[in-house]
């Protein structure tokens, strides 16, 4: 009987031992998941407290040659039927953001948009609204006229703002749009490839023409890595280039204190 009782009591033991194990876990992971939120909140203190220190006077202009000496300044037609140049008037000694799409795409434009509709938020705490600009360019012409992209634009919830920046959406002649996307780097090597439209999507081609500092990356990237790199290679003053780094919060795949200005 004594045996018995024994036998019950280890079968018991032995049932709750995985509920135990479970348990166990989760109040490690738990701990853990604490640990870092608050190694991340001493990081974000300690970056924003050195951020603060930084100086807001601007870089020097460049007065040598610059890169968007190449860019062509072709004329545009935006989305309420003003005529603009592409230098004069949206790039000439500012902050830019280039992207190409078109708006019957499918395909990454849609989310192209979205993400820039954010970074224009996000990047209007840092940029003055006179120093940054947004242009998308239609890829499509015949079907993207005025009313098409200001169409375009409604559907997303986008509006003109004097607390942001401009966000230009235009279009213009064919040939002269092929101009312009070579020397913003948006073409492929292989021919066949380059004829596709599509292959051209879902990149940000920004830069500062003023300090002749370009760059371009995906838009799939992290939202917080991407307004890093933007402000980092956008900004007229140093304050302006690590501001973005002081707003990050804890991010996939990334070790506490991975995320520390350099």
């Amino acid at each position: 009987m004594q045996m018995k009782k024994f036998g019950i009591i280890a079968l018991l033991l032995a049932g709750s031992a995985p509920v135990f194990l479970i348990a166990l876990h989760s109040r490690e992971a738990l701990r853990h998941e604490r640990a870092e939120n608050e190694n991340v909140q001493q990081l974000q203190s300690r970056n924003e407290a050195r951020v603060a220190e930084l100086s807001i006077d601007q870089f020097v202009a460049e007065n040598g040659s610059r890169s968007s000496a190449r860019f062509p300044n072709v004329q545009l037609v935006d989305h309420s039927g003003r005529k603009v140049r592409f230098y004069d008037d949206m790039v000439q000694n500012r902050c830019v953001c280039v992207n190409y799409f078109y708006t019957r795409c499918n395909g990454s434009c849609p989310g192209t948009t979205s993400t820039i509709k954010k970074l224009r938020r996000d990047l209007a705490a840092q940029f003055k609204n006179d120093e940054l600009v947004f242009v998308s360019i239609s890829w499509d012409p015949e079907n993207d006229k005025p009313d098409a992209l200001e169409r375009y634009r409604k559907a997303y919830g986008i509006t003109d703002d004097n607390d942001l920046p401009a966000w230009y959406f235009a279009t213009g002649d064919k040939e002269q749009l092929e101009q312009l996307r070579r020397p913003l780097g948006l073409f492929k090597l292989d021919a066949a490839r380059d004829a596709d439209k599509t292959e051209h999507a879902a990149t940000l081609t920004f830069g500062n023409d003023r300090l002749n500092r370009w760059s371009a990356l995906p838009v799939g990237m992290n939202d917080d890595q991407l307004q890093s790199a933007m402000c980092r290679m956008m900004g007229n003053s140093a304050r302006q280039r690590y501001s973005a780094v002081s707003q990050f919060r804890s991010l996939p795949g990334t070790l506490p204190g991975s995320l520390e200005m350099d």
